[in-house]
């Protein structure tokens, strides 16, 4: 969630809309936010019954995307989740209502303190789907120096996970060509990445996934 982030608070309607399964071909990062009402409305929009139901739904739909695979793919090992970690699994929604000014530094100490909550039904996802053999690997747009306290706070909210992918420094290039290179590198791993999800359709656009889940977010945008 680090990268040029611009505040928004409706949808973005591009291909896909707030929180559903998209053929990840057919995903592209828009090149610009629609028009925002705010920061505080797209906080606000969290509280809201919308959000609750398009989120369920983003889940609903990638549980049964991954059911039906192993389903019909008995046989195939190695498979994997790649998960967004702000907005997607980590609520950061405690400071962010402290803090109605968006900035890297604020932000960062929040990082540190490690005490973000989880965002139960992703981690329901996740840690279900660890069950049913899938390999977990989260990509974040955190910077490397922040791996310790991420770490903490994954621990302390009892997350599973098999790997954890942070960028070099804040910074650098576009979400989507970061992550779609890690997603690339996890496949050469000999991995098939069967369901990608995040709040960011830098998240998702570049392939390297089966299934890509859009969950809803109106709060910024990620370019």
């Amino acid at each position: 969630m680090i990268n040029r982030i611009i505040s928004l608070s409706m949808a973005a309607l591009y291909f896909c809309s707030g929180a559903m399964a998209c053929p990840c071909s057919e995903i592209t990062v828009p090149e610009a936010p629609p028009t925002a009402e705010g920061y505080e409305e797209g906080l606000k929009f969290t509280e809201t019954s919308q959000y609750k139901k398009q989120f369920a739904a983003a889940i609903s739909s990638a549980r049964k995307f991954l059911t039906d695979y192993k389903k019909q793919h008995p046989d195939d090992t190695n498979l994997a989740i790649v998960s967004d970690l702000d907005e997607t699994l980590l609520d950061n929604r405690p400071q962010f209502r402290l803090h109605p000014i968006r900035s890297w530094d604020i932000f960062d100490k929040w990082i540190q303190e490690s005490k973000a909550p989880v965002l139960k039904p992703t981690y329901d996802l996740l840690e279900w789907a660890r069950t049913q053999g899938y390999a977990i690997f989260f990509i974040t747009g955190r910077p490397e120096k922040d791996r310790k306290p991420t770490i903490i706070n994954l621990v302390r909210d009892n997350v599973s996970y098999d790997a954890l992918y942070l960028r070099e420094k804040h910074g650098g290039p576009p979400a989507e060509e970061y992550k779609t290179a890690v997603r690339k590198k996890i496949e050469e791993m000999g991995f098939k990445i069967v369901l990608n999800i995040g709040d960011q359709y830098s998240d998702l656009a570049g392939g390297y996934s089966l299934d890509c889940e859009k969950l809803p977010n109106k709060m910024y945008f990620i370019k």
